[in-house]
């Protein structure tokens, strides 16, 4: 009894003094049209292997490379998608599909996105023998792969026309995946290359299975902003406006970050029971104030809180404003220490300002 009066409690205080208006209402929208969505796509479509990825500066290619039940898992150039953990992918002429990059490496400046999509798709094998000279196709035109001579394992192909990045290179032949073609600078000069898939084949499997933590993808992501590249602006806002919604308009990774740092903050308010090392991230005196209440509930029952683990659910933006709906698990002991298992649905109103800090001004809790 004990332990539901103080998780009770305390679901009590993140309400109390709050803005009720902000509502699951308005989530209804998005759960009506994804509900539509599942009527349309539960005939198994066939799609090609390689689609079309848009990133926020630049439209590029990419190429499936693993297929788990409705899970398609596509490689494409890092740089394409560094500035956003969100692109979007189109299959065909109009079917585009938001993806999340689940791994970015600095390393082979290679993005990997994972997109939910019902169809069945014919995965390319990878091709594992020698690459020079070798007929390929990119983007549907023939080429012959060279080496660079001064350089072990460096191959390109030459292009005289622009090439989307990421384009996948398939063996002429058997139609395998040879690599992806993107630019990389050398010595302050942007040359063509082909990032030979047999080299990454190893961590694929490893990537797909593990993902990565929005902390480590976002340090990779910053380590790649030199080499974006400036696109069709144009043809990304006509992406954007067929697809229905900006995805660019926020960054998912920092803003899971800032909920873990409140979290954070909020456990050591708790623990010194006093809520003022709240104050540098949060935006408004009305909710220092529920939160200096919520600390001091704590301390009135001598209990202690640990976060485990937050799921941003939707993300909405209203005018200069983010509104982020997550889960929250975390434990609470009381003063005897009994510990007790409890998760939050709470909504989160945050601004980020010109300096790119994020403040939070409202909590909504939910459940």
């Amino acid at each position: 009894m004990y332990k539901k009066m103080l998780i009770l409690g305390a679901t009590a205080l993140l309400v109390a003094g709050c803005d009720t208006q902000i509502g699951a209402g308005w989530f209804q929208n998005k759960n009506a049209e994804s509900q539509t969505e599942g009527a349309v796509t539960k005939q198994e479509e066939k799609i090609v292997p390689e689609v079309k990825v848009i990133g926020e500066y630049g439209i590029g290619a990419g190429i499936i490379i693993k297929q788990q039940d409705d899970q398609l898992f596509i490689l494409t150039n890092g740089a394409l998608v560094a500035s956003k953990p969100t692109a979007l992918v189109q299959f065909g002429q109009d079917k585009l599909k938001a993806a999340n990059v689940h791994v970015m490496s600095t390393a082979h400046n290679l993005a990997l996105l994972q997109v939910t999509y019902k169809a069945n798709v014919q995965v390319p094998k990878i091709y594992e023998g020698e690459l020079n000279q070798l007929a390929v196709y990119v983007n549907g035109l023939p080429y012959t792969i060279q080496k660079y001579q001064d350089r072990v394992a460096a191959y390109y192909i030459d292009v005289q026309e622009a090439m989307p990045l990421g384009s996948p290179v398939m063996e002429a032949e058997n139609g395998a995946i040879v690599g992806l073609y993107f630019n990389r600078q050398q010595q302050g000069e942007s040359q063509p290359y082909i990032l030979p898939t047999k080299e990454i084949q190893s961590f694929i499997d490893k990537w797909i299975e593990e993902g990565m933590k929005a902390s480590v993808r976002l340090s990779q992501s910053k380590n790649l902003y030199p080499y974006i590249e400036q696109g069709d602006k144009e043809a990304v806002q006509q992406a954007i406006e067929q697809y229905g919604e900006n995805v660019f308009a926020y960054n998912t990774d920092e803003i899971k970050l800032f909920l873990d740092t409140f979290h954070k903050h909020l456990k050591g308010a708790v623990a010194i029971q006093d809520a003022i090392v709240m104050k540098p991230i949060v935006g408004t005196e009305d909710l220092l104030d529920t939160l200096e209440s919520m600390v001091a509930y704590y301390a009135s029952k001598q209990a202690k809180i640990h976060f485990s683990n937050t799921d941003i659910q939707a993300i909405r933006v209203e005018g200069q404003h983010l509104i982020v709906r997550a889960k929250t698990e975390y434990v609470l002991t009381n003063a005897a220490g009994q510990e007790a298992l409890a998760h939050s649905i709470t909504l989160y109103e945050i601004e980020k300002n010109e300096q790119g800090e994020y403040k939070l001004l409202r909590l909504t809790n939910e459940e």
